[in-house]
């Protein structure tokens, strides 16, 4: 190609990204004349016929004019737009984002009204899952929420963090936990964690949310590990209000279930007694048999010196999972444990030198020449749980997230009674910035090692930066 051509070419390009940045702009300013005067200079250069062209003309990010329009709430120019354009209705962006799904998420309801009476489907998906309820649920838009549902959204579709009814749980949408109660939200529904509102309510701390979930017959037996409840999860993280909105809300099922013990043998009082909280005791003490007329601060000394014994011996691996029950939201690959090799005085002799070596390395912030080792010594060892776990450190502070998970959950398939694995692999999936993960993790860490506080501390931290991460995604969009 010629020096000319080129320069032709390049002209010609940024002459079609001028006219194309004119065409979104008036949509988005919301100025049709020149809307209409962008289309006719477009139609000078092309042939493409109005509907070819508000339909195939987008940014880099496979917004057409619509987007734009519905962002801003721009009827008119959507109403032009569907006039000339119709097959734009349910255009989607480069993320699966249709406009119906711009306009709930900015808060437009009668931008949204118009696109819904014009026939936009209320079910399409972003690729995240994320549909236009769950925006309205999360921005806790009543009026958006009745109307989507009376336009047949589907109140159950579901992404790996849950429905609509999670999204409200999540934002602390109060009156849209009602609102969607109330147009038949299943009060029960399981996320991609396994866990229901109720459980999620209550690991989020959002205690209105509890209470209205409760009154509308939320199952309160619905276990995050085996044995352990909302009641029981309330209790050993503190949570007073919600448990007493529990015991006011639904006094029967609250006081069978205090008498309910979990794997390790413990009843919700005994949880929060060994975690010191007083206030909890106070409440769930009256209520559970054998301990009506024991003195409180007797009870609550000899449970805190039951937690530390535990601590000093071995943990028991639950009978039925050893971690939580969650899954996770993302795909993750399948644990393939290596093919277990016999191993003779000489080899493993060399791996723990290997080993030893590495994490003299690893202290002295080497992290590439102490991965090097630990892997030389799990080719010796496929099998260490000890190695996988600490090559995953020097990979999680080498910044490599990803392949430090995949180490940690070797770890902990070939020693799931270790609540270090579960803790590590909670560090990771921090990294990774899945936060409710991460929660899930260090909650099964927390249940292996009830008096580590530093592992309660990370739970608690993850609960919060997940709240936090989703609110500053839900400002920058």
């Amino acid at each position: 190609m010629s020096a000319a051509d080129k320069e032709k070419g390049a002209k010609e390009f940024h002459q079609q990204k001028k006219m194309i940045e004119r065409l979104l702009t008036s949509a988005n300013d919301g100025d049709v004349n020149e809307l209409e005067a962008a289309i006719r200079a477009i139609q000078d250069k092309s042939t493409g016929s109005i509907a070819e062209i508000l339909t195939d003309f987008k940014d880099a990010h496979k917004r057409s004019a619509i987007h734009f329009a519905a962002l801003n709430g721009r009827r008119k120019v959507i109403t032009y737009i569907l006039d000339n354009a119709p097959g734009c209705l349910n255009l989607v962006d480069e993320d699966g984002r249709t406009p119906l799904l711009y306009a709930v998420k900015a808060n437009e309801f009668s931008t949204a009204k118009l696109l819904l009476d014009n026939g936009a489907d209320p079910n399409v998906a972003a690729t995240n899952g994320t549909t236009a309820l769950m925006e309205a649920a999360a921005h806790g838009s009543l009026r958006a929420i009745k109307l989507l549902v009376d336009k047949r959204a589907n109140l159950e579709a579901s992404t790996p963090n849950g429905t609509a009814l999670h999204m409200a749980v999540s934002e602390g949408q109060d009156k849209a936990v009602d609102c969607l109660l109330e147009l038949g939200a299943d009060v029960n529904a399981r996320n991609g964690h396994g866990i229901t509102p109720l459980l999620f309510a209550t690991l989020m701390h959002k205690t209105a949310a509890a209470a209205t979930l409760l009154r509308h017959g939320a199952d309160i037996q619905v276990c995050i590990m085996p044995g352990v409840t909302a009641v029981h999860v309330a209790a050993e993280t503190g949570f007073a209000d919600i448990v007493e909105s529990m015991l006011l809300e639904r006094t029967d099922d609250t006081t069978a279930i205090a008498n309910q013990k979990t794997e390790a043998g413990v009843t919700p009082l005994q949880l929060a007694a060994g975690l010191g909280h007083a206030d909890v005791v106070a409440l769930l003490q009256p209520v559970t048999k054998g301990f009506e007329s024991i003195d409180a601060a007797e009870l609550m000394a000899n449970e805190q010196a039951r937690v530390a014994g535990e601590e000093a011996v071995p943990v028991q691996a639950p009978k039925q999972a050893s971690a939580p029950a969650a899954a996770p939201v993302h795909v993750d690959e399948d644990v393939v444990l290596p093919e277990e090799i016999d191993v003779d005085a000489a080899a493993q002799a060399q791996a723990t030198k290997l080993k030893e070596d590495g994490n003299a390395l690893f202290v002295k912030k080497q992290y590439p020449e102490s991965i090097a080792l630990y892997t030389q010594a799990l080719a010796l060892t496929p099998r260490d749980a000890f190695l996988y776990s600490n090559r995953c450190a020097a990979l999680l502070a080498a910044g490599k997230a990803q392949e430090a998970l995949k180490d940690v959950r070797l770890s902990k398939a070939l020693k799931p009674d270790w609540p270090k694995a579960l803790f590590r692999e909670g560090q990771c999936l921090e990294a990774l910035k899945r936060y409710e993960d991460a929660a899930m993790a260090m909650w099964g860490a927390m249940q292996l090692a009830p008096d580590d506080q530093l592992i309660k501390k990370r739970f608690q931290a993850c609960v919060k930066r997940g709240r936090e991460d989703h609110q500053a995604s839900q400002a920058k969009n």
